[in-house]
């Protein structure tokens, strides 16, 4: 099958830029600096399987990404933050990788949010909020993998409202809309929305539960030529999840999720002889579930240690993948154990912190091709301001 995964989800190309690019925001505001507010961080890591098949060449890897977001309008006379706030925000993420392995990019987005807030109840701490915002967006990359060069429009209107004392609903309706340049049957427009309850019990313990839908529509003409439908190609999917968590003391904590992803209309293929194609594999291409379980604890010198286990069955339906004269069907069984540290390297909150986290990936599928093992593992240092 012509090869259109080639993105690794966790490729975030040099630093160049990012620092400019946030001046240019600031300068253009007029911002001072109490009126920024965002955060920086700087990565390395390591991947056994960087592009996730088997037989590859580890790789190293540097990231670094930039947020930046200054406030529009008169600033607040008191200590009380203000209903309505109107945000411009920069983003900035960056990777570079070693071995030849071309998938260092560059990702650049400008975004306009805008915020309401009303008290719940005279008094109470907490409050209803309203969010609506769109943000503009490009992504480069590297040698061969240029040709997977984006630029893409996203918007979206989000609610937090709380019923009672210790229930939360929120959610969100979006719309993504991504051009490929030299690939325009790639291109795209994705309506999804998302709408979730938790429930806040006695005792440490929270429950959570949210249904997700999407719907993903190559929009271009050129889609339908080379994906072989008489209309425009599309897939759609629904997706629920629940949510456990309890605190078992003022230093221990269990978290448990469960994912489970059902496809309402297959992901489009082309099958032709030799040929097996379709467009690049995300969550759309397959269905099943997810389950993950971490156990947090708050160890001596103030080290957030997580310990985590994950497992997953992911089903590709009808997709045709080569290896086969007639092609062959996909499933693939996924489990992770990983762990984390996390340490604030100064006594407040902003101060700097400091991430270490590695792990193992155990992949077996049905195709050869998609069944490997290996090491993943990555640390940074971020700062918030």
């Amino acid at each position: 099958m012509i090869a259109r995964n080639r993105q690794h989800p966790h490729a975030t190309r040099r630093p160049g830029g990012l620092l400019a690019l946030a001046a240019i925001v600031c300068a253009a505001t007029g911002a001072t600096a109490g009126d920024l507010s965002g955060s920086f961080s700087l990565g390395t890591g390591y991947y056994d399987h960087p592009l996730g098949i088997e037989g590859e060449t580890p790789a190293g890897f540097l990231t670094q990404a930039l947020r930046i977001s200054t406030r529009l309008g008169a600033s607040p006379t008191t200590s009380r933050p203000l209903p309505d706030v109107v945000k411009l925000g920069y983003e900035g993420n960056a990777s570079q990788f070693d071995n030849e392995t071309e998938l260092g990019n560059m990702r650049h987005a400008l975004g306009l949010e805008y915020f309401h807030t009303s008290p719940v109840a005279e008094g109470d701490p907490r409050a209803h909020s309203l969010s609506l915002g769109a943000q503009g967006a490009l992504r480069r990359y590297e040698g061969g993998y240029t040709i997977y060069d984006y630029h893409e429009l996203y918007a979206y209107a989000a609610f937090r409202r709380h019923a009672g004392t210790n229930t939360l609903w929120s959610g969100f309706g979006a719309l993504r809309l991504r051009r490929y340049g030299e690939l325009p049957e790639e291109s795209f427009v994705e309506p999804h929305g998302q709408l979730k309850v938790q429930r806040f019990f006695s005792g440490r313990t929270t429950l959570g539960l949210s249904a997700r839908f999407g719907v993903k529509t190559y929009n271009d003409s050129a889609a339908s030529a080379v994906w072989g439908t008489p209309n425009l190609p599309s897939t759609s999917q629904a997706a629920a999840r629940l949510e456990f968590s309890q605190g078992v003391s003022d230093r221990v904590g269990l978290r448990v999720r469960v994912d489970s992803r059902h496809t309402l209309s297959d992901f489009p293929y082309y099958v032709s002889e030799d040929i097996f194609d379709s467009p690049l594999l995300d969550t759309y291409a397959h269905q099943g579930w997810d389950a993950l379980a971490v156990l947090k604890w708050l160890a001596p010198l103030q080290v957030w240690t997580e310990l985590g286990y994950s497992r997953g069955e992911h089903d590709y339906g009808s997709l045709l993948f080569a290896g086969t004269p007639a092609g062959q069907t996909r499933d693939d069984s996924v489990a992770e154990i990983f762990t984390t540290l996390r340490r604030r390297l100064a006594g407040h909150r902003d101060g700097p912190e400091l991430q270490l986290t590695a792990g193992w990936r155990d992949q077996r599928s049905t195709i050869d091709t998609y069944t490997y093992d290996g090491l993943f593992a990555h640390t940074s240092l971020a700062w918030n301001f």
